[in-house]
């Protein structure tokens, strides 16, 4: 094999690729450290080579390094929005819950004060109707004076302890600033007040006197606070 032979006929190439046999490699070598010009020429085919490979291998690891890189990066984005979104829901769910338990407990507390208030009127009632129709409680009519004859009021005395309550039948209505006042007259004592009624005045309405045994008479008057004038309205003499 000539030196134009090796160079021209590719044999360098099939050198270093391994492609030549045991005598053709011999010969190749041989020409080599004979012409300096083919062993550079060999070197510069040997890197050239090399060279390919390298970047044949290493571009894809890259290309691959860079596309798993990208996965994990998008991979964990999306693992931290699902993160944020389950949080942002949960408080979400956290706030609903306590708003509804604030809501809950506030209309319980609202239906307990209501069913107390019922339960103290009931009883309140219960207790006013028993003590209305008990055996020793007596009922005191209190009629209208000569000025006012359709006035008309119910007085409730308990004999033995004295409790008394009045209901408004009929009275004529109070002049700005006035209120009623309930008197009681005992044998032997200075008048006594026994309750103010002020405005509004509510008919057929309870209202509860202070306690007293032994009375005379009793009388509903009003009074001005103003010019201190007080005129009776009705009056009862209470029997004994």
């Amino acid at each position: 094999m000539t030196k134009k032979e090796l160079i021209e006929g590719g044999w360098i190439d099939k050198y270093i690729l391994g492609l030549t046999s045991e005598t053709e490699s011999e010969e190749v070598e041989r020409l080599a450290n004979i012409y300096p010009d083919v062993q550079a020429q060999i070197n510069r085919s040997r890197s050239q080579i090399c060279g390919k490979f390298n970047r044949n291998l290493t571009q894809p690891a890259l290309r691959s390094s860079f596309l798993t890189k990208r996965r994990v990066l998008y991979g964990s984005g999306l693992a931290v929005f699902v993160l944020m979104a389950g949080m942002a829901f949960l408080y979400q769910q956290h706030c609903l819950l306590r708003n509804n338990y604030v809501c809950q407990a506030q209309r319980l507390a609202d239906d307990e004060e209501k069913l107390l208030q019922m339960s103290s009127f009931s009883k309140m009632s219960t207790e006013r109707s028993n003590f209305l129709h008990a055996p020793h409680t007596q009922r005191i009519k209190l009629k209208g004076c000569a000025s006012t004859p359709d006035a008309e009021v119910m007085v409730f005395q308990c004999k033995v302890t004295g409790k008394m309550m009045l209901r408004i039948i009929d009275l004529p209505e109070l002049k700005s600033g006035q209120h009623y006042e309930v008197w009681a007259q005992s044998p032997g004592q200075d008048d006594r007040l026994l309750g103010k009624i002020n405005p509004p005045v509510n008919l057929d309405s309870l209202y509860v006197l202070d306690t007293a045994l032994h009375l005379s008479t009793l009388q509903i008057s009003t009074m001005d606070p103003a010019t201190m004038l007080s005129e009776p309205i009705c009056m009862a003499a209470v029997s004994k």
